[in-house]
């Protein structure tokens, strides 16, 4: 999957679902966990062809990493998914640092939690968002921001450790380094060296926690970054291209090409 446009297709920040009784939903994920909310009806969920529970209207729960889900509607059914990548959690490490010592159930295989007044609220907005067609990934990604605010500050912390427990048992003090200086090392071998691992273990500890490899994920994340730049405006390509250490526009109008699907150029017009 090495065209970004293609995962932002098939993977959007936020998605409503209305899906009819007995419709079944599978997902394989492979990554990142992703949280539902079951805003109207109910569903059976089967969690790696075993593991089976029920969730109800207006209860939400988060998917783990590698697991196996097949979800089957009861009723007519209304679902809103928030995918969730690791790095997304970074402005709120230090909350999620403050659960984990609360988190004596995280062997536990599955949790859901009641959608509180104003979390419910907070969605039927997403909701109507989603419906009107409001095209900007900056956009969502603030409204995921609003979403992990309301959730720390309306839940207690251990109804929270339970919840999140597939958050909490990724090494969150390496994950954070690796948020906060990839973009400026460059390259694996550098952010390696800044890690102070050889790049081999930097390489295997990096793919225990995002189940993908350093070099893949950088590339992905710039992308994103790049993507993002672009859709905002206020910069010249040829300053997002010298901001991302691009040696000539060539090679960032290729690099857009490859990962996104289209030229800087290409983009701008289908703005």
């Amino acid at each position: 999957m090495e065209n970004i446009g293609e995962i932002f297709k098939d993977q959007k920040i936020w998605e409503s679902l209305f899906l009819p009784k007995d419709f079944q939903y599978e997902r394989k994920l492979t990554n990142d966990p992703v949280i539902f909310f079951i805003i109207k009806g109910s569903v059976n969920l089967l969690i790696n062809g075993n593991g089976k529970y029920e969730v109800f209207s207006r209860e939400m729960f988060v998917t783990q990493s590698d697991d196996s889900y097949k979800i089957t509607t009861l009723e007519q059914t209304h679902i809103l998914v928030c995918n969730v990548p690791m790095e997304a959690w970074y402005n709120e490490q230090k909350l999620i640092k403050e659960l984990i010592p609360d988190n004596i159930n995280a062997s536990e295989n599955f949790f859901k939690l009641h959608v509180k007044k104003v979390i419910f609220n907070f969605l039927s907005l997403m909701n109507i968002y989603l419906e009107e067609n409001i095209h900007s990934e900056v956009f969502y990604e603030i409204k995921r921001q609003e979403l992990f605010f309301l959730l720390f500050f309306y839940y207690q912390k251990n109804e929270l450790a339970r919840f999140l427990q597939c958050i909490l048992s990724k090494d969150v003090k390496f994950k954070k380094f690796v948020v906060v200086n990839y973009l400026n090392a460059g390259n694996v071998q550098t952010l390696a060296k800044l890690a102070n691992y050889s790049t081999s273990g930097f390489i295997k500890k990096f793919q225990k926690c995002f189940n993908e490899s350093p070099y893949k994920w950088m590339q992905t994340q710039k992308a994103k970054h790049i993507s993002i730049e672009i859709n905002r405006g206020g910069k010249s390509l040829q300053e997002i291209a010298n901001e991302f250490n691009f040696s000539s526009y060539q090679h960032f109008s290729v690099f857009c090409k490859t990962k996104l699907g289209a030229t800087p150029t290409g983009i701008l017009e289908k703005i």
